[in-house]
């Protein structure tokens, strides 16, 4: 499962909530890898099909701990990194359109 980092960029920069932009920007990377999400839909799979509530709790549990505690290894810092960078500097940006806009019609 790939993230089109464009598409998620590009609503992010669009979407108009006010939460912390460090934390939105974090929570774009994902919580489990490859082999971890396979695994937890079979057990997933598993626990509907035999009702298993113990496991489902365990599913749930785990996953909340994993959303709380990323491992974000020294690739993902990086693009965490220059995804801040790019919001900044889109909100830099978008400031001084806004800065432009008020001094032509100031101009008029």
């Amino acid at each position: 499962m790939m993230i089109d980092f464009d598409k998620e960029f590009n609503e992010f920069i669009t979407n108009g909530n006010n939460s912390d932009p460090i934390t939105s920007i974090y929570s774009l990377f994902p919580n489990l890898n490859d082999e971890q999400i396979q695994i937890y839909l079979q057990l997933e799979f598993m626990a509907n099909k035999y009702q298993l509530d113990g496991i489902k709790a365990f599913l749930n549990t785990y996953l909340r701990h994993k959303k709380a505690n990323k491992n974000m290894t020294f690739s993902n810092m990086l693009s965490f990194r220059k995804t801040l960078e790019s919001y900044s500097l889109a909100e830099h940006l978008k400031g001084v359109k806004i800065a432009s806009q008020n001094m032509q019609s100031e101009e008029r």
